[in-house]
């Protein structure tokens, strides 16, 4: 109901209460009543006129609101249809988004510029514009699912192509297999709308680039290394081209050529490289035995240096040269803490001549920081020294702990025939057990070559 009849229907019931009372009460009366009733009127019209003032700016506010979001609909669209113009044909498209510009603009939603028609939205009701921006959405959904289907073809092509490439490298050596499933799991990624399609094709995109700089990084490393033994520079010719055209699935060649060649270089230096460590790594394994944990990490790293093949990866001994130094070290500290708990339970044992040495300091010798060649010598003889004394004390220990009961064996077998032998006696460290029960009963006599007590 319009504001005015309000008013009007205000005025006339006051008049209408107004004749009422002055005919029943008089005038005197009906002059205080008259005045009060005026007051409450004003009163009222400017509350009514606040009230509806706001609801009115409320209304409009939404009314643009609404607007922005249609416009804002159309500009996005319209740069997701741009940016997919290099695999499908925009100007049907282009067109129908003008063609919905100008309805709006022709029933004055927006001025000629674009912009919301505030003043002409005025007279148009909330209901009207919501049933507009419904229209709108429907076309531009049905615009976008045409764009999608257009474009989905050509994108998964590309996407398709950039996977074989990626693919390519890595089977012709280069260290990227972690970026390549990367790259899978985009290309393999879930899209229906335009926007999805063109963000996965942007991903795609941007991980093939990191593809083929990481394969770069390694072909120049490869260069610099062959420097000294060949002239590379028509390999870094090569590489200079693949620089300047990395978003080419066709650099994958020359990428290949470059590495095949450089590879051939360093074979030499390649298969010394592999010799170097992994003999290191035999002998280090000789002074494990015993500790499980260790030496199934140092085998673990040596099949790992086995596994290469190709010259192409004399970058990674580096990398396994560095966790051959840390192994090492958790080896040697793991035989000089078994030493330090062996000599703890030979004082248990009441053996008190025996003396700690500081195996410890054995191993502050060890610094990780030295060149490979200088840490592996000092190493093996570290290691050497370490498991001399874990082998000594181990078996002190075990020679210690099952005396007892050997001995009783060693004297039922000297009753019965008079003589022992150390294979008779069948149990580890049987020439050390002999040669102790001698020590104990010296009419028993030790012959060391016949590794034999006689009584």
């Amino acid at each position: 109901m319009n504001e005015y009849v309000i008013t009007a229907l205000v005025v006339l019931a006051t008049l209408g209460a107004g004749l009422f009372l002055l005919l029943t009460f008089g005038i005197s009366f009906v002059s205080y009543i008259a005045v009060g009733v005026i007051l409450s009127v004003l009163f009222a019209s400017l509350i009514y006129t606040w009230w509806k003032s706001k609801t009115d700016k409320t209304v409009v506010l939404l009314k643009i609101e609404i607007l922005n979001k249609m416009r804002s609909s159309l500009d996005r669209l319209e740069e997701n249809i741009k940016e997919a113009s290099e695999f499908i044909d925009i100007e049907p498209f282009m067109r129908d988004l003008e063609r919905i510009r100008k309805d709006l603009i022709s029933k004055g939603f927006f001025t000629k510029d674009f912009e919301v028609n505030e003043k002409k939205i005025e007279k148009v009701t909330l209901t009207a514009i919501e049933l507009e921006s419904r229209k709108v959405e429907q076309q531009l959904r049905s615009l976008e699912s045409l764009a999608a289907a257009s474009y989905i073809e050509a994108a998964a092509k590309r996407l398709g192509e950039l996977l074989s490439a990626a693919r390519t490298l890595v089977e012709s050596g280069f260290s990227v297999s972690e970026e390549y499933e990367e790259l899978r799991r985009i290309v393999n990624m879930p899209s229906a709308s335009l926007a999805e399609l063109l963000e996965k094709r942007k991903r795609g995109e941007e991980e093939y680039l990191r593809i083929v700089d990481k394969c770069i990084s390694e072909a120049e490393f490869l260069l610099d290394t062959a420097e000294n033994i060949a002239d590379v520079a028509h390999l870094r010719e090569e590489l200079e081209i693949v620089k300047e055209h990395k978003h080419s699935v066709e650099v994958v060649h020359r990428l290949q050529r470059v590495r095949s060649e450089a590879s051939s270089y360093l074979t030499k230096p390649f298969l010394q490289a592999k010799k170097e460590i992994v003999s290191y790594l035999d002998k280090v394994l000789s002074f494990s035995s015993g500790f499980e944990r260790e030496e199934h990490a140092i085998r673990v790293l040596k099949d790992k240096a086995l596994g290469y093949v190709d010259p192409g990866y004399l970058a990674e001994f580096a990398a396994i040269k560095e966790e051959a130094k840390r192994l090492t070290l958790e080896l040697a500290r793991a035989l000089a803490r078994e030493v330090v708990a062996l000599e703890e339970e030979l004082k248990e044992l009441g053996m008190r001549k025996i003396r700690r040495k500081g195996v410890e300091r054995h191993v502050s010798k060890l610094d990780p920081r030295k060149e490979f060649a200088e840490f592996a010598k000092e190493a093996i003889e570290v290691l050497r020294t370490l498991a001399g004394e874990y082998n000594t004390k181990y078996m002190t220990v075990k020679i210690a702990k099952n005396y007892p009961a050997i001995e009783k064996i060693i004297a039922q077998k000297l009753a019965e025939k008079g003589e022992v032998s150390a294979e008779e006696l069948k149990v580890r460290y049987a020439q050390e057990f002999l040669k102790r029960y001698s020590e104990a009963h010296p009419e028993v006599k030790f012959e060391k070559n016949a590794l034999k007590l006689k009584g």
